[in-house]
């Protein structure tokens, strides 16, 4: 299946998590701005459940005249490799990536802030990715239009441009038991950038079980879990946003580093 090249594509993987892959693709499926985008699903061939589950999605989005392609392959990939796999299918037809896996629920406007981001610092090389995942506290809930940049890199529903993806892309670590993709990122590779995320987290861990670096559902509730986020308080989408000095907030990640 051939897509006219767009400016942004969405890329997600997916594994043996069947429940998991069905509420973040019902949630993406909701996301304002998501009917404009291409979306790439890549499938490990782990589980037929979750390939069922990606083929509904692609044939939903078909009815509503939205594009969709699921790749399943014919060998197990792992982690490392099928995020690769997946940012390269990605950057092969766009030139900018939002890339989600089969745990990060996306809020109704995540595709939107996305956006946002992906335009306001795209000429600005100091920053190297836009992520919508933050753990924000109940007090700051009100703060659903502003955004920080921190030194740091989060894999949890994330977004970058061409340029930056191609100073990183290789080498790309293979193994899943020797590390993990985004930990070569942000300690081999990131170097001074930032990431830019909004104070009100546009996305939800719900990795709580199966996850390959999560071990039990009570550290996932300790660590990665958003008690409060953008559907807490959701009332309309938000399309402008402020950047705001990081010293306002304590949702830094350098806090909370798992």
């Amino acid at each position: 299946m051939g897509f006219t090249i767009n400016n942004t594509a969405v890329v997600m993987t997916l594994h043996n998590r069947p429940e998991y892959t069905s509420a973040v693709l019902a949630a993406l499926l909701q996301c304002e701005g998501i009917e404009d985008l291409p979306v790439y699903l890549m499938c490990e061939p782990v589980n037929q459940a979750v390939i069922d589950v990606a083929k509904e999605f692609a044939a939903e989005r078909s009815k509503l005249g939205q594009p969709c392609q699921v790749n399943v392959y014919t060998e197990p990939a792992g982690c490392n490799i099928n995020t690769a796999y997946a940012l390269a299918t990605g950057f092969s037809v766009c030139d900018r990536v939002i890339a989600l896996e089969d745990d990060t629920v996306p809020g109704r406007d995540f595709i939107l802030f996305c956006q946002w981001a992906l335009d306001t610092y795209e000429d600005d090389k100091s920053v190297f990715s836009v992520s919508g995942y933050q753990r924000t506290a109940e007090d700051e809930l009100h703060r659903t239009d502003e955004v920080i940049r921190e030194n740091w890199f989060t894999p949890w529903g994330w977004a970058t441009w061409r340029d930056r993806y191609e100073e990183v892309y290789t080498p790309w670590p293979s193994r899943d038991d020797q590390i993990s993709w985004d930990t070569v990122l942000h300690r081999g590779k990131l170097g001074d950038r930032c990431e830019i995320r909004p104070i009100v987290a546009r996305i939800q861990n719900i990795g709580a079980e199966g996850g390959l670096h999560v071990p039990n559902a009570k550290w996932h509730a300790q660590h990665h879990l958003n008690e409060h986020w953008i559907e807490t308080v959701y009332e309309e989408p938000t399309e402008e946003f402020l950047e705001v000095s990081a010293d306002t907030t304590n949702g830094l990640r350098a806090n909370h580093p798992c």
